[in-house]
């Protein structure tokens, strides 16, 4: 859950519906994080099933659709757009500081070695012998386990955890606000805040130019072990599992999974939500828009590969000089 205060009427006010109440909840949670004394959203048409779990639930807030019911303890504000609204509760967590601080004071162990050239923002926690090399600009609120290594030019966005001998390789981005837009009341796109920081586990490798968006509400996370290669985009609430393997150019998409010990070819894309299992297979060029059990494997489709024509003309750039009528 990402925990900050948040009074009834602050909630209101920051989505623009009146009304009475003074409940103050802990944070804001997704609906698998739901806790006591939480703010959450409901989106979309929920089962039974976690209608009960959620009105089991004691001090909460929900904003949900016009119409919707829950039972119990919560109280429903109504919203045309939940997830918008929701949107505007992170601004004002962000714009007002609200959310407790990963980390409460600087801290850079004497063995750690820092160039003079990385710029180092506010409290930070560097561990015993981790390297930053020039031209970093880290923090604030990030953590750097033991002997982790720092490439040249990386840039850690706050609410970034890295855990021990994990190396972060040349110009990667870990942290940044995710692809995920809402619209306005005029209709148009505004960036959704990500709150929800980056879990980067031990012994994890990120190949140069890789990016990692941060999380919404709940984290990102790269579990322990996992090998990322270059030029790999990993979305927001994304999860790749202990030893799992990306090769490069790779893409995740937002809340996608890589499970354990699963391998992904070269410049596959593992759609918005779906899960690649554990011990699994993805072929290079391939594009994952199921779910794919664990211990398979998908390819991409062969090629279509032809003989160029005897007539064709060899000295013209690409398909440009190929007749029409050829495609």
């Amino acid at each position: 859950m990402l925990r900050a205060t948040l009074p009834e009427q602050d909630i209101r006010r920051a989505i623009g519906v009146p009304g009475d109440g003074d409940r103050v909840v802990n944070g804001v949670a997704t609906l698998d994080t739901v806790e006591d004394g939480c703010l959450f959203f409901v989106n979309v048409n929920v089962s039974d099933a976690v209608c009960a779990s959620l009105a089991a639930r004691r001090g909460c807030i929900a904003i949900a659709r016009k119409g919707f019911r829950l039972d119990g303890d919560c109280v429903v504000i109504e919203s045309s757009d939940p997830r918008a609204a929701i949107s505007s509760v992170l601004g004002l967590i962000r714009a007002e500081r609200r959310q407790q601080p990963l980390v409460a004071e600087r801290a850079i162990a004497p063995t750690a070695n820092v160039s003079p050239l990385a710029v180092i923002e506010g409290n930070v926690e560097i561990g015993d012998g981790v390297i930053v090399e020039p031209f970093c600009v880290i923090g604030p609120e990030v953590r750097i386990g033991r002997g982790s290594i720092i490439r040249s030019g990386v840039r850690l966005h706050p609410g970034v955890t890295i855990g021990e001998e994990t190396v972060i390789h040349a110009n990667s981005v870990v942290g940044h606000d995710g692809y995920g837009f809402v619209r306005d009341e005029q209709g148009n796109k505004t960036r959704m805040p990500h709150l929800g920081g980056v879990i980067i586990g031990s012994h994890v490798a990120l190949g140069p130019l890789a990016s990692v968006a941060a999380g919404t509400i709940v984290p990102t996370i790269i579990e322990d072990y996992a090998k990322l290669g270059d030029y790999v985009c990993v979305g927001h609430n994304a999860r790749v599992g202990k030893n799992a393997s990306l090769t490069a150019q790779i893409i995740l998409g937002g809340h996608s999974v890589v499970e354990a010990e699963a391998w992904v070819g070269l410049n596959a894309t593992i759609g918005e939500g779906r899960r690649v299992g554990a011990h699994a297979l993805v072929g290079m060029d391939a594009s994952v828009q199921k779910d794919l059990p664990e211990k398979t494997i998908t390819r991409a489709p062969q090629p279509d590969v032809k003989p160029r024509p005897d007539d064709d003309d060899l000295n013209a750039i690409g398909f440009s000089g190929r007749a029409i009528s050829r495609g």
